[in-house]
């Protein structure tokens, strides 16, 4: 991202720019702009919040027992949050913090990390504990990217001075070349008849075409690389790699990209039916189709046969799916096929 915004800068920097300052003014200016700091978690003045009574959504079964009746299922709990200033580019935050590539749930503000947790019956060390290891986890993904940071600080000023450098001399020679006339000001410009259309940035409510539901064992296999063949396709996806970032709320991301989507792909695996989110994911799709009258379920099973399916979830047994073992291409030809009708 930042490589493609500097070409651009650099390939449209305005002459006047360069007039009104030398060359190495230029080049230091754009250089510091484009420097990245890797963030550094100030754990010495860690803060905490006063904790809060709420209301903490659990699973129908679970240790707090099973809830009988349509959920979904609250039980009291207290929240506890803390503070972790932080100093760099809290943009690096972005970078998944598990090898499943889901962020750790917290807030990112422009200069602390707040982690929360929520707990029926508090436990402070085990509290401290878990805190204690999701920094650890997020400064061991952040020590992952300082070497990449490093490169690409060291190298702007390889990609910047030569551009720089390169617009000055045609700036000098434009002024020395001439046709022998005598030298008159700029030909005045009219004015634009109407105000260009800004380019806008794709509305956070806007459309998409489909919903990639999987589990995370199943994402190098199969999902990640279905997911680059439909963006690739032209289709605009949801997938949790690109839509979750540090602090986002994962319920309340996965609740809007299941109502922003027209069709849910659901890759079927042994490890998708173990799994409680997962299995969420479906039951919003379900929902959207009852309540639409429409099927928008697309099924592709992974590793995993009718008889499986049929005695984990027999509403899924009798619905034509597609197989991994047909090869992405013809999984995005099919999908295709569904979408675009």
């Amino acid at each position: 991202m930042l490589r493609k915004r500097l070409n651009e800068e650099l390939a449209n920097l305005p002459p006047d720019v360069l007039l009104k300052s030398s060359p190495d003014a230029v080049i230091n200016d754009i250089v510091r702009r484009y420097t990245v700091s890797v963030p550094v978690l100030d754990r010495v003045n860690i803060g905490e919040y006063e904790p809060a009574a709420i209301k903490l959504e659990v699973p129908q079964s679970s240790q707090y027992g099973f809830f009988a009746g349509p959920g979904p299922y609250f039980i009291d709990a207290t929240e506890f949050k803390i503070r972790i200033p932080f100093t760099g580019d809290k943009n690096l935050f972005r970078y998944s913090t598990t090898v499943y590539g889901n962020p750790i749930e917290g807030e990112v503000t422009d200069d602390a990390v707040i982690l929360t947790h929520a707990a029926k019956n508090p436990d402070v060390g085990a509290i401290n504990r878990e805190f204690n290891e999701r920094l650890n986890r997020i400064e061991t993904t952040l020590q992952f990217s300082r070497d990449s940071v490093s490169d690409w600080n060291d190298g702007l000023v390889n990609i910047v001075k030569p551009a720089i450098e390169k617009a000055w001399r045609r700036i000098e020679q434009s002024k020395t070349t001439t046709l022998g006339f005598k030298r008159v000001g700029k030909p005045a410009v009219a004015p634009p008849t109407s105000r260009p259309i800004e380019p806008q940035m794709p509305r956070q409510t806007a459309k998409l075409d489909v919903f990639l539901s999987h589990a995370s064992e199943d994402k190098d296999a199969i999902a990640r690389p279905l997911y680059q063949a439909l963006i690739e396709a032209g289709l605009t996806v949801w997938f949790d790699e690109a839509a979750l970032r540090l602090g986002d709320s994962l319920r309340r991301k996965i609740d809007e990209g299941l109502a922003r989507c027209n069709f849910g792909v659901v890759i079927i695996s042994s490890n998708f039916l173990n799994k409680e989110w997962p299995q969420r994911e479906l039951d919003g799709l379900a929902a959207r189709e009852i309540a639409g009258g429409k099927t928008i379920i697309l099924p592709i099973w992974h590793d995993i046969g009718q008889a499986t399916i049929a005695q984990k979830s027999p509403t899924l047994a009798d619905r034509v799916a597609a197989k991994s073992t047909e090869g992405i291409p013809a999984l995005v030809e099919k999908i295709i096929q569904v979408v675009r009708q």
